[in-house]
């Protein structure tokens, strides 16, 4: 049997093209999550003296959220297809995340040539490459300017693992995965410093939330979704270090609550939202540069990003969009934003 055709139930095609990618309905309101997640995690980032440190939120809400779609969509293409084809999964996020990640390594190895970085800069390109940032960061090894990509390396990470969980134990995913989050969030919860921070055991319980939301798919009222919103901003607003534990457990709620509540007056945040993980990868760089001048970071930020999105991001989204014309638009998996 194929490594990307595992059959979990007897396969009905009905005229289905067996390659087209899994589409979602689409949902603006959660492009807007994604963008109210970039724009805390830009907040965060940013020397204003009036700015919180809202990265911790941000970071936990794009986590619950990969998990959801990614989650969701595996979940769709199981409903259709009966399996789940784990080599186009792979092939799939490679294309969608590639380009633009390889976009931002070209800079830094640019960076690196020119000798305006630190020594080890080439053992940050081959990590971030390998999708093993967050570990070399765990051990207290600076890959400046591409350490938010730790964030990525353990998504990838997981979703390395995650749909051959579920094509194993298909029935009890969704006691594996609420499981798996309680571990992980005691571990998230009793470990410290550099391995609690970016250690993929202690940050995963994020997404293994979103995950049980794409396998439960739970529907409460929007004004559910509204109060979350509210949550989640003024958990960002309010972080202090010494509430770390409690502003992710926060924002975990605060996030569940926007994706179950459907609050439809978010999307109209969805372009942002869709520019999402470009905005991720440039913030850090930029602000790295241009921290000095005040504004202009984050105003380069959305420069750089809309650069990023329009020539590395949105032609892969388009064709994937064209071999799924039932769909209006794909939530194309995307990671999550983290601090550098």
């Amino acid at each position: 049997m194929a490594a990307d055709a595992v059959r979990l139930t007897p396969t009905v095609r009905g005229g289905v093209d067996a390659d087209a990618p899994e589409t979602l309905r689409y949902r603006p309101d959660l492009d807007g999550l994604r963008a109210v997640a970039v724009l805390l995690v830009i907040l965060g980032h940013s020397q204003w003296p009036w700015r919180a440190d809202s990265t911790d939120a941000g970071v936990t809400a794009f986590f619950v959220l990969s998990g959801y779609l990614i989650t969701s969509l595996l979940v769709r293409e199981h409903e259709r297809h009966g399996r789940i084809r784990l080599r186009t999964f792979y092939r799939r996020r490679l294309l969608r995340l590639g380009p633009a990640l390889l976009g931002l390594v070209a800079f830094a190895v640019v960076l690196g040539l020119v000798g305006a970085l630190a020594g080890n800069w080439p053992l940050g390109v081959a990590s971030v490459l390998l999708y093993v940032s967050n570990w070399v960061q765990a051990a207290g090894v600076p890959i400046t300017p591409l350490g938010h990509t730790w964030s990525l390396s353990i998504e990838e990470q997981f979703y390395l693992l995650w749909p051959v969980v579920l094509v194993l134990a298909w029935r009890r995913a969704l006691w594996f995965a609420l499981a798996a989050g309680a571990v992980t969030l005691a571990i998230q919860v009793t470990a410290g410093g550099y391995f609690e921070y970016f250690s993929t055991f202690a940050r995963i319980d994020a997404i293994l939330l979103g995950c049980v939301l794409g396998l439960a798919r739970p529907h409460w009222p929007s004004w559910v979704g509204a109060l979350g919103l509210v949550t989640l901003v003024l958990t960002g607003l309010a972080y202090s270090p010494e509430q770390h534990d409690l502003t992710i457990l926060a924002a975990m709620v605060a996030t569940t609550a926007v994706i179950a509540g459907r609050f439809e007056p978010l999307g109209h945040l969805a372009p942002i939202g869709l520019r999402g993980y470009s905005l991720y990868l440039w913030n850090t760089p930029m602000t790295l540069l241009l921290a000095p001048v005040g504004i202009v970071a984050p105003i380069m930020t959305f420069v750089v990003g809309e650069i990023s999105f329009r020539l590395l991001e949105a032609p892969v989204i388009r064709r994937s969009a064209a071999r799924s014309p039932r769909a209006r638009r794909i939530h194309a998996p995307a990671p999550a934003l983290a601090e550098a």
